[in-house]
C-alpha cells in the first residue's frame, strides 16, 4: 500500500485537517499535489480540505486554512487577508505611510499589496503564439511571441537535469517592450535593453496592518545586508509578512529594497539600489 505520508507529516496534517479523507492528494520527488485527474491538478489556490497549493500545484507545508479558522483562540486569529485576496505567487507589502504609537511599541502602517505572480501555470500553458490578452493589473495589452514552452530546473543543485519546472512564454507590448512570463515572475525588458525589470501584480491599496516597532526583520535572502523594522516602515520600503488579525507577526525584507534590476516598474521609489544601501547601511 502506497505510503502518503512520512510519520512526522502524516500526524501532523492528521491533526490539523478537518476530513479524513486524501482522496485527491499525491506524492512526488517534488512534494504533494492535489489531482485532479490523470495528469491536472490545482494550482494557486486553496484545497477543499483547507490547504493552500502554490503555482506549481504544491502543497506550502501549511496547516489547513479551515482548521485555524475553527479553533479561534487555540490557533490565534486567521490572517484576514488570505481570505478577502487571492495572490498566487508571493504576498508583497510596500509601506505607503507608518505612524508610530505614543508608547513607541508598534507602528500603524498603511500599506499596499502585490502579488509576484500574474497567471497560473495552467493558464500559461494555454497560450499561443500570437495571442493577445491584457497583464492582469497593469492594463497593458500583450501579444504572445511564440507557443507557451516547459521550463526546465538547472540551476539548483538537488533538482534534476531536465526536471520541468512549469511554463514560460515570451511577450512584446505595442511599446517595444518584452516580457518573458512565467507562474513565478514576470520580467520585463525595456525596447533598447537598458532595463530589466521584474514586474509585481498590484492587487489592493490602502491596507491598515498593525506592525511590532521592536519585533526582528528576517534578512532577505542573497544580500550582504538587511533593513530593520524601523527602516521598513520609516523608510516605506517593501516586506514580506506574516499575519495573525491585521498584526504582522514575522517581517521578512525583500531584495526589492536592494537590488535596482528588480525595481518594480509601477515605482520608481520602491527600490533603494546599492549605492544608496551602501550608504544607508
Amino acid at each position: 500500500m502506497r505510503k502518503f505520508l512520512s510519520a512526522a507529516a502524516a500526524l501532523a496534517m492528521t491533526l490539523s485537517m478537518s476530513t479524513p479523507a486524501f482522496a485527491g492528494w499525491e506524492q512526488d520527488n517534488m512534494g504533494w499535489r492535489y489531482m485532479t485527474g490523470k495528469d491536472t491538478y490545482l494550482t494557486s489556490q486553496y484545497t477543499s480540505d483547507g490547504y493552500w497549493v502554490d503555482v506549481n500545484g504544491y502543497w506550502d507545508g501549511k496547516g489547513s486554512a479551515q482548521t485555524a479558522q475553527q479553533t479561534g483562540s487555540q490557533a490565534g486569529e486567521a490572517d484576514t487577508l488570505s481570505s478577502q485576496y487571492q495572490v498566487m505567487g508571493n504576498r508583497i507589502f510596500k509601506v505607503t505611510n507608518a505612524v508610530l504609537d505614543g508608547e513607541g511599541k508598534n507602528y500603524t502602517a498603511t500599506v499596499d499589496l502585490y502579488d509576484t505572480a500574474f497567471m497560473t501555470n495552467d493558464q500559461i500553458k494555454q497560450i499561443k503564439k500570437g495571442d493577445s490578452f491584457v497583464l492582469p493589473g497593469l492594463n497593458i495589452t500583450v501579444t504572445a511571441q511564440n507557443k507557451a514552452g516547459v521550463a526546465y530546473k538547472s540551476s539548483s543543485p538537488s533538482a534534476k537535469q531536465g526536471e520541468k519546472n512549469g511554463y514560460r512564454v515570451r511577450l512584446a507590448d505595442s511599446a517595444g517592450n518584452t516580457y518573458i512570463l512565467s507562474a513565478s515572475r514576470l520580467r520585463k525588458t525595456s525596447e533598447d535593453s537598458s532595463v530589466n525589470e521584474t514586474v509585481l501584480r498590484p492587487v489592493a491599496t490602502g491596507i491598515t496592518l498593525v506592525v511590532p516597532a521592536w519585533r526582528d526583520t528576517n534578512r532577505v535572502n542573497g544580500t550582504s545586508s538587511y533593513s530593520s523594522t524601523k527602516s521598513i516602515m520609516e523608510k516605506k520600503k517593501m516586506f514580506k509578512g506574516v499575519l495573525r488579525g491585521n498584526e504582522v507577526v514575522q517581517i521578512t525584507d525583500t531584495t526589492y529594497n536592494y537590488d535596482t534590476t528588480t525595481t518594480p516598474v509601477y515605482s520608481e521609489d520602491a527600490a533603494h539600489g546599492h549605492l544608496d544601501n551602501r550608504k544607508e547601511y
